[in-house]
């Protein structure tokens, strides 16, 4: 996985909400006794708090927001440039439904199911709403779009959108403390591709910031030295 797609994940969706195997409570199923047992309990414990977070009443915890699911736009299922920007637009404006709600048809009708990157959002969507657990906030908001394609009308292109995503409470666990995530802004570049119906993202990564262009140039520098 290259940098600006793991930096995505990592802060678009904060990986800490896949779901370790000791929390499957496998002794249970497998059957143990004695010290084995409690080992292995010490071990699932650990393993679904690796931060050692505080323990929390899910009672205390930010209540789970009840937003409508977001309409698409028509434009969505037009083989044009703007068809391409509008289903972009929609994917980053759903996410925080999707993230506080559990729902992820609003992604799944327009990603493609060999994006490796977009299955990974998904998954951990599930996950997360599999474990109890949702997002207050985080909220995007698409500044600006523009969409390159190829052929007339296009069939494939890169569609590119300027965002900010609002800063978020992330309860991945009802039982442990939530976890804060800062507001963040960037460039989001998306392979696009139409299926006949609607476009469909085949492919996404976050562009690099302006440090991490300049230590890449000054890495190949190094070595060409």
């Amino acid at each position: 996985m290259n940098r600006p797609v793991q930096r995505l994940i990592v802060i678009a969706l904060a990986l800490l909400l896949v779901v370790p195997i000791g929390a499957l409570g496998l002794s249970r199923l497998m059957g143990s006794s004695g010290e084995e047992q409690a080992a292995q309990e010490s071990t699932q414990e650990a393993a679904q708090n690796p931060d050692d977070r505080p323990t929390a009443d899910p009672a205390d915890q930010p209540q789970r927001p009840d937003l409508p699911r977001p309409e698409e736009p028509a434009g969505m299922t037009e083989q044009t440039a703007e068809g391409a920007q509008a289903t972009l637009t929609y994917l980053l404006e759903s996410y925080d439904y999707m993230m506080s709600s559990g729902d992820t048809s609003v992604w799944e009708d327009s990603v493609d199911p060999n994006c490796t990157v977009c299955a990974t959002f998904l998954d951990n969507a599930k996950v997360l709403d599999q474990q109890g657990g949702y997002m207050v906030g985080g909220a995007f908001t698409v500044h600006s779009t523009t969409f390159e394609g190829t052929g007339e009308p296009p069939a494939t292109g890169t569609a590119v959108a300027d965002f900010t995503e609002d800063s978020a409470i992330l309860v991945d666990d009802p039982n442990l403390q939530a976890n804060a995530l800062e507001s963040v802004s960037g460039q989001l570049i998306a392979m696009m591709a139409w299926d006949g119906d609607r476009w469909r993202v085949t492919d996404m990564s976050l562009a690099p910031t302006d440090a991490e262009a300049s230590d890449a140039g000054g890495a190949s520098d190094a070595g060409g030295a």
